[in-house]
């Protein structure tokens, strides 16, 4: 009798510990699904800026299925663009998220002023500010940016959702995101074409954002002015004004080259 009773005592402690397992199990997935997160998690280093140095080295990500040519057109016009700015533009490739990073951060919102009953996971972009800092000592460049599917919003202020790009200046590192890049996020017909036009001249404009600074410009045609709508970057062309052409002079005549 005694022997049961013991066997009874430690088997109810198995099964409490069981139901606590199960419950931690249930818990986890919970928060990778909503994405709770530390702040501390996407907290850059507040370190001083290196100084720049041009000519320079810069690489491009990817996260997301693009294109395999897309970044010979990319580093074609930043190439024209920024002409003498780069001894070298490398594609460093994709960027593949592990499941527990992909899930933390992540906010849920409706397409933004559009009537939709699927709520979008948008990710911080320090997440992946986070990534390129690594990846650019890694690949020992200047500057980096990632092109990614996913949705994105801003870890400066969480409000401003459904960004085209971001450039973080201190870690010389930018972001652009295509998704609402795309026709069909518009629910309109795709178009390659245009979808990869826009994205040539988001980046255009985050890497201006590295090589000028954070202003942006006033002239309607020019790559550097902001867009908040999609419209908005297809009205502007690829290049930079007269303004800023003088002002990438400048830094020519400052670095000597």
């Amino acid at each position: 009798m005694k022997k049961f009773r013991k066997s009874e005592q430690k088997l109810s402690k198995y099964i409490k510990k069981l139901s606590k397992l199960r419950f931690k199990e249930k818990a986890r997935k919970f928060v990778f699904r909503i994405g709770i997160y530390h702040a501390a998690d996407f907290e850059l280093i507040k370190e001083t800026p290196s100084q720049k140095i041009f000519p320079c080295h810069a690489g491009v990500l990817y996260t997301g299925d693009f294109s395999n040519n897309l970044f010979e057109k990319i580093k074609l016009y930043l190439d024209q663009i920024f002409n003498s700015f780069f001894y070298s533009v490398r594609n460093l490739g994709e960027y593949t998220f592990s499941k527990v990073l992909f899930f933390k951060g992540i906010k849920k919102e409706f397409k933004e002023k559009r009537k939709n009953n699927k709520k979008l996971k948008l990710h911080p972009t320090n997440k992946f500010y986070k990534i390129l800092i690594e990846k650019k000592k890694e690949e020992d460049l200047d500057m980096i940016c990632v092109i990614t599917e996913l949705p994105i919003f801003s870890s400066k202020d969480d409000k401003i959702i459904f960004l085209f790009g971001e450039a973080q200046l201190q870690h010389q590192c930018c972001i652009v995101s295509t998704l609402t890049l795309k026709e069909t996020f518009y629910n309109r017909i795709e178009d390659q074409n245009l979808f990869e036009q826009r994205i040539i001249k988001e980046i255009t404009h985050e890497i201006g954002h590295l090589i000028l600074g954070p202003n942006h410009c006033q002239n309607n045609s020019c790559v550097m002015r902001f867009s908040k709508e999609v419209e908005e970057i297809d009205q502007k062309s690829y290049k930079l004004c007269e303004n800023c052409r003088n002002n990438l002079n400048e830094i020519r005549e400052r670095f000597n080259f």
